[in-house]
C-alpha cells in the first residue's frame, strides 16, 4: 500500500504542485481520516534552502500584481490548520532575479490560509515554519503563465 501512496505522491509531483482547494467537510467527517493519518493534499517534502534566502523579508501581503497564490498550512499529525505560520516568500522574476521588492512574509490566519500576491513569477521560492514544527523549505512552485495558484503544505510536528 504505502509504494502506491508513494506512486501517487509523485504523479502528483509530477503534473505540478497547483492543487485546487481540498472539499469542505465538517469536523467530524475529515476526524476519521486525519486520525488515520491520511492527511493528504498538500507539499510535505523539504527541498534544499535556497541560496537566494535572506532572512528578514517584510510581512506583507503584496508586493506586485498579475500573480496571486494562496494556500493552506497544515500540521501533518492530524490535518489541523496552523494558525500563525510564518510563510516566507522570493520569486525569480523573468529578467529580474529575486528583487528586494518582490520578497515578503505573510502569516497564516486562523484557518492556516495565507495569501501572496506579486507580479508574474518564473516560480516562487518559499520557507514555511511555525513554533512546534520543523521549517520547510520548496522551490517547486512554477505557475506557467497561470493568474493565480494553489500550494498547500503540509508541517511535521517537532521531535522534542
Amino acid at each position: 500500500m504505502r509504494p502506491l501512496l508513494v506512486l501517487l505522491l509523485a504523479a502528483a509531483l509530477a503534473a505540478g504542485c497547483d492543487r485546487a482547494a481540498p472539499p469542505a467537510t465538517s469536523p467530524a467527517a475529515s476526524a476519521p481520516a486525519a486520525a488515520a493519518g491520511a492527511c493528504a493534499g498538500g507539499y510535505e517534502e523539504p527541498d534544499t534552502l535556497s541560496p537566494t534566502y535572506r532572512p528578514g523579508a517584510p510581512v506583507r501581503s503584496v508586493v506586485g500584481k498579475g500573480h496571486v497564490l494562496t494556500g493552506t498550512v497544515r500540521s501533518r499529525r492530524d490535518c489541523a490548520p496552523v494558525a500563525g505560520a510564518r510563510v516566507e516568500l522570493w520569486p525569480e522574476i523573468a529578467g529580474k532575479g529575486h528583487p528586494d521588492a518582490q520578497r515578503a512574509t505573510v502569516l497564516t490566519d486562523a484557518g492556516g490560509r495565507y495569501r501572496f500576491q506579486s507580479d508574474p513569477p518564473e516560480h516562487i521560492h518559499m520557507l514555511v515554519s511555525a513554533e512546534g514544527f520543523e521549517p520547510l523549505a520548496s522551490n517547486r512552485y512554477h505557475p506557467e503563465g497561470r493568474a493565480s495558484g494553489r500550494f498547500d503544505v503540509l508541517l511535521t510536528p517537532a521531535r522534542s
